[in-house]
């Protein structure tokens, strides 16, 4: 959309009841129902110009963490600790977390160990993901007196976790390498959509009374940068 100091993409979808401002990589992506119009947006858009033009700017100077290279010595999050990788070879592959490390074993003919070791990494986090986001939504159901149909962890590109009209919550498994309080305003944030299904102001009082600084989580999640 043109006609702003930033570059905007506007994503219309049928599911979306409300509008929402996200930053990515300096790209400006307003996510909007199929039928707002194009004067509605850019109203939207005017109004919450003072707050792009901060959080650009903090993204700016925020650099981009370097890409992985899977040797010893890196380091991964789990849970907001950081644990220190260390590689074997001449074993049959496996990873666990022993004694403050993540000890990664790969074939010594291995052709691409790199490879291999993303690939172990990315299921143990994800195995760890599903049971510890389970354990912790079951929990905290409890206290919003909701039940869940399901619970479950998907690999999505852009949304932390989705709640279905049913009843079924998905979560990003990237969401376990953050912070435990991170992890737990997003299955709060989720459950509340068992009590209300939009992101109305009804909805955000749930979200309030239970996470009072759902806020800085947010922000956290934006200005953090969640990779293996």
């Amino acid at each position: 959309m043109d006609g702003f100091e930033f570059d905007v993409e506007i994503l219309r979808s049928d599911r979306k009841r409300s509008a929402a401002i996200d930053l990515e990589d300096g790209l400006v992506k307003v996510r909007v129902p199929k039928g707002l119009s194009e004067s509605r947006i850019r109203e939207l858009i005017s109004k919450r110009s003072a707050w792009i033009r901060i959080k650009l700017k903090e993204q700016a100077g925020n650099p981009k963490p370097r890409p992985k290279e899977y040797v010893s010595g890196e380091s991964y999050p789990y849970l907001g600790k950081n644990y220190r990788l260390k590689v074997f070879t001449g074993s049959k592959p496996s990873i666990k977390l022993k004694k403050g490390y993540l000890e990664v074993h790969v074939g010594q003919g291995d052709n691409d160990p790199q490879q291999s070791i993303r690939v172990l990494l990315v299921d143990w986090y994800t195995q760890h993901a599903e049971l510890r986001l389970k354990e912790k939504t079951q929990r905290l159901a409890k206290i919003l007196g909701v039940s869940p149909r399901s619970v479950g962890v998907k690999d999505y590109k852009s949304r932390w976790g989705s709640c279905s009209i049913e009843g079924d919550i998905t979560y990003n498994w990237r969401i376990i390498l953050a912070p435990h309080r991170i992890v737990d305003y997003v299955v709060i944030h989720e459950l509340c959509h068992l009590l209300e299904h939009n992101h109305s102001a009804r909805y955000w009082q749930h979200v309030q009374r239970h996470v009072p600084n759902w806020k800085e989580c947010r922000d956290w999640l934006k200005n953090n940068t969640l990779v293996i």
